[in-house]
């Protein structure tokens, strides 16, 4: 390698260098300004959070890149000279590598390789973190006796720091065979394997560090067992890891020994039969062995224990598991929910506006609680509009009635709860906003600070003619910014709330873990774990993007030890303001998580409606529905006895006095529900309602099936389903709801028409024909107007006006309001 090509490899190494660390500087600062924005703890969390993960990739890369350098250094000194092939004037020639140039290539490549196994250290930050500071949960686990934070804050880092050593020796151990295998050090003698002094040492001592690290392996062996599902345990497998591991820790150490003896003298058989024996060991210590010892079918620990470990793991210590004892007749529900996102996101199919989000929502206009959907639109300009959809109820036509700020009562004509102005913070928000001097974010400033932002945001209008004053704020989608600002939790989808007259979103904060011992494990996001626990609650307010973040109450140990963690970040659940602790629901994910267990033993409470089968829970969806005192919403599911095909058990979700509450509601089959399938098919049965369907397609509009809700009255399980008409026009009514007992069924236009067919006190009024849906329109437009009328919109009054004459086929009056 020429003078010239050194120095060249060595500018772009800088260059290279001085990239990656200008990037990391700009994220940092960057970040750093960000969160100071928001709180001086998130700032400092944020900063020691990067500094962290800095400190564990520059430990391994340079760990790794002394390691390969140190052993190619090995190689380098065993090779006499090493030749490369020359072409000049179509000649070939061969010319010897000077000595220099081989110590940098040894040097390069061993950077390079240290650069390859070290850069991505910085994800075991979490578990870094857990192991320094540790966490005692109390109880210990029924085979060994430790606490179950050695398998939930200790053992993830064990195994992390275990696997990258194997890495290191597995790495370093081929490549270096390869290479002496390369220079002659090992070569082949009268069909015979040979090697010289320096290769066998060196080979010999990377085999007695492999040795090592398989007999730390083999102590971990007890704790990954424990660390995987009771329900794969048995007994005779968890009796021969018992034998077996110190066994083999052992007899790894003997051959460790036997290889670095064999460094210094070659006895080749003696190294050869220790490995042999290691090989045939483990074989029979984790194949043969567990099959000769009794208790292959019985499980190593007793289903009393699995239930306690999978009530701590899973937040079911407080779970109330109860029949139900029916007290006189099914009633009415008192606060029904007929409206779903799928149904109102048609709502607004008139405009050019895009839905956000649909959440359901407590209004609280006068005191008095009301049920409500917030719907959330955007504009071509990103201005954000919110309505809000009154949910027990709809109008005589079946339309959505609409609330306004204040309101007590809803009105039919749709309206706006709140305008935000452009660039609020919602789920889908783009990467930046830039916002006049006052607003939130972070200062432009001086031309440094906006090279940092502009690097580390990738926005090049910002060097661009921008005031210093002008202020800059991103990371608006809520789910984002607490991805950033509390990392070290799993974030829900936002949900939005009305709170002081702003709009405010909730998320819950989760913490899983893969390595809670001997529970069950349940399918989360993309992987598999045996805990999940709801651990925060955060508010996120649109328009300013401040942020706060709460433990939950009745937290478990490892949420204590990140709030400690978080200096300040995370409050306690006492600093919850009330009206979020009203506003907040059930942690859903949570809830379907906690529903997957209840399937299983000891529980057994039947198989989740919507589901595939034991295991395939995954795919159901709860519903939504009101306390009767509107006290807060609740989260449902149902449980099918798929031998019977009836309801079995009902799970619901709740807040009370802000913690979570989980009831588990069980059904006798003689007075239960039929499954969703049968009911849906008996209600179609109904004449009204293929009179309905007909109606609605005559007039070129779509019957869409709302989804079924069961609410627990004193009387037994009551079911109801809503179905929308959608209008080729635009727009979605209530066109019918269905009813259900035990033993018996309803239908009409509306839920208190369906109950009255359900006892038996009137009939269903059948749809007639397409003559009979233009009078439906017209009424619903002579409402519309009425209601402009009586608020002094006559704007609104000349729209409906018009629109009743073209229903009614009247020519227009010309007349403009």
């Amino acid at each position: 390698m020429s003078r010239r090509s050194r120095r060249l490899a060595a500018l772009v190494s800088v260059l290279v260098a001085l990239l990656f660390a200008g990037r990391w500087t700009a994220t940092l600062l960057s970040d750093r300004w960000w969160a100071a924005a928001l709180s001086p703890a998130a700032a400092t969390f944020i900063t020691n959070w990067h500094l962290l993960r800095f400190a564990l990739d520059t430990a391994a890369c340079l760990v790794g890149s002394a390691w390969f350098i140190g052993h190619l250094l090995l190689v380098y000194r065993a090779v006499g000279t090493v030749q490369v092939r020359r072409n000049v004037a179509n000649l070939e020639f061969r010319e010897a590598l000077t000595p220099r140039a081989l110590l940098t290539i040894v040097v390069v490549a061993g950077i390079l390789l240290g650069l390859l196994v070290g850069v991505g250290a910085s994800r075991w930050w979490r578990e870094v973190t857990m192991a320094w500071q540790g966490v005692t949960y109390g109880l210990t686990d029924p085979l060994q006796s430790h606490d179950l934070g050695i398998y939930v804050a200790q053992l993830p880092i064990w195994r992390a720091a275990h696997g990258f050593a194997v890495l290191l020796i597995l790495l370093a151990l081929s490549g270096v065979v390869a290479l002496y295998m390369l220079v002659g050090a090992i070569r082949w003698i009268d069909r015979r394997p040979a090697i010289n002094h320096h290769a066998r040492a060196h080979i010999g001592w990377l085999l007695a560090g492999l040795a090592v690290a398989l007999a730390w392996g083999y102590l971990l062996e007890p704790y990954e067992l424990l660390a995987g599902p009771a329900d794969v345990l048995p007994r005779s497998t968890w009796r021969a890891s018992v034998l077996a591991s110190p066994l083999l820790a052992g007899v790894a150490l003997a051959a460790g020994a036997l290889s670095a003896v064999w460094a210094a003298r070659p006895r080749h058989a003696l190294v050869a039969s220790a490995w042999i024996v290691l090989a045939a060991g483990s074989l029979i210590g984790h194949w043969l062995l567990p099959a000769l010892l009794s208790g292959s079918d019985v499980p190593a620990v007793a289903s009393q224990s699995v239930e306690q470990l999978s009530r701590v793991a899973y937040g079911l210590e407080r779970l109330q598991d109860q029949p139900l004892d029916p007290a006189g007749a099914p009633t009415l529900p008192p606060v029904p929910s007929l409206w779903n996102p799928a149904a109102l996101s048609q709502a607004f199919t008139g405009d050019s506006s895009r839905v956000v989000g649909i959440n359901p929502v407590l209004l609280t206009p006068d005191g008095t609680r009301r049920p409500a959907w917030l719907i959330l639109r955007a504009d071509s300009s990103r201005r954000v509009i919110v309505s809000a959809v009154a949910d027990q109820r709809a109008s005589r036509a079946g339309e959505p009635l609409f609330f306004r700020l204040g309101d007590t009562l809803p009105r039919p004509a749709p309206s706006a709860l709140l305008d935000l102005r452009a660039d609020p913070l919602v789920p889908d928000a783009r990467q930046y906003r830039m916002l006049s001097e006052g607003g939130p974010g972070v200062m432009i400033g001086s031309w440094p600070r906006k090279l940092a932002l502009a690097w580390a945001l990738q926005a090049g209008e910002l060097l661009g003619d921008v005031p210093e004053s002008t202020r800059i704020d991103w990371r608006l989608s809520p789910r984002d910014r607490l991805e950033r600002l509390v990392p070290f939790a799993e974030w829900s989808a936002p949900t939005a709330r009305i709170m002081g007259g702003e709009l405010v979103w909730l998320l819950d904060g989760y913490l899983a873990s893969s390595t809670f011992p001997l529970t069950r494990r349940a399918q989360w996001q993309d992987r598999r774990v045996g805990a999940v626990m709801a651990a925060f609650l955060a508010t996120v307010h649109a328009e300013s993007g401040a942020v706060r973040v709460y433990l939950q109450s009745g937290a478990d140990p490892l949420a204590a030890m990140w709030s400690r963690v978080s200096q300040g970040l995370v409050e306690p659940a006492s600093a919850i303001p009330e009206a979020v602790l009203h506003s907040a629901a059930y942690p859903t994910d949570w809830f379907r998580v906690q529903a997957q267990q209840l399937e299983h033993s000891p529980w057994k409470a039947g198989m989740l409606s919507g589901g595939a089968g034991p295991g395939g829970s995954d795919r159901a969806s709860p519903q939504n529905g009101w306390a009767a005192d509107t006290s807060g919403p609740l989260t449902v599911f149902t449980y099918e006895s798929p031998g019977d095909r009836l309801l079995s058990a009902v799970l619901i979700g709740s807040q009370e006095n802000g913690r979570p509450h989980l009831t588990l509601v069980r059904l006798d089959s003689t007075a239960t529900l039929p499954i969703r399938d049968i009911l849906q098919e008996r209600w179609a049965n109904f004449p009204s309602y293929d009179a309905l369907s007909d109606s609605i397609r005559e007039d070129g509009g779509k019957l869409d099936r709302g989804p079924l809700r069961v609410e627990i009255s004193p009387g037994g399980p009551v079911a109801y389903q809503g179905y929308f008409a959608q209008r080729p026009a635009g727009g979605t009514v209530l066109a019918w709801v269905s009813v259900a007992a035990p033993n018996r069924l309803g239908a009409g236009r509306s839920l208190t028409e369906a109950w009255s067919n359900l006892l038996g006190a009137t009939v269903p009024a059948p749809p007639g024909s397409a003559q009979s849906g233009r009078l439906e329109e017209a009424r619903r437009w002579l409402e519309h107007a009425d209601s402009a009328l009586r608020s002094g919109d006559w704007g609104e009054f000349g729209r409906a006006w018009s629109s009743l004459r073209n229903v009614l086929g009247l020519p227009p009056t010309g007349r403009r309001f």
